[in-house]
């Protein structure tokens, strides 16, 4: 199961969402819910949720700002997706650059958002297998140069914290 934080202002479109959608039948489980991007910024940072699933037009901190500071932190790196009331070029545009999943208008259609979370749910399971086989490519690699000395002391450091052991 992928982890899922709401943000929109709308508590009617918060509770209306995860009573439409059946969130494990598409691979995810929603964690927690903000109504503006301050706490949901302050959710994602202590969380570090794979999806968060946010309106654009928000009280205090907006979706596209939001947005665009998670991308900037590098620090949490979930996968967004838009809902918006407003079927704006500028804003699609935008989320495209910030590498947004999709952009979904409201009223939201029950079947156009659950058939984009399972597109995601398969595409997050692809991702994971990839950084899976990535990881034990690099440890085979740091197993074949300590075993043949040609480790030096910041490859041996780095690795020592990669598997926390140092």
């Amino acid at each position: 199961m992928y982890s899922v934080i709401l943000v929109d202002d709308e508590v009617f479109t918060r509770k209306g969402l995860m009573k439409l959608i059946d969130w494990e039948a598409c691979g995810f489980q929603v964690v927690d819910e903000a109504d503006n991007g301050e706490d949901a910024l302050e959710l994602i940072r202590r969380l570090r949720p794979d999806l968060v699933i946010t309106d654009i037009r928000m009280p205090v901190l907006d979706g596209m700002e939001l947005i665009r500071r998670i991308v900037e932190e590098n620090e949490a790196s979930p996968v967004f997706i838009i809902i918006s009331g407003y079927d704006d070029f500028k804003y699609a545009q935008q989320a495209v650059r910030y590498g947004v999943h999709d952009f979904i208008v409201k009223p939201i259609d029950e079947h156009e958002f659950s058939d984009a979370l399972r597109k995601l749910n398969d595409r997050l399971g692809r991702l994971r297998e990839e950084r899976v086989r990535h990881d034990r490519l690099l440890s085979g690699a740091m197993i074949e140069s300590l075993i043949l000395g040609e480790a030096d002391d910041s490859f041996i450091a780095e690795w020592e914290q990669r598997l926390m052991l140092g």
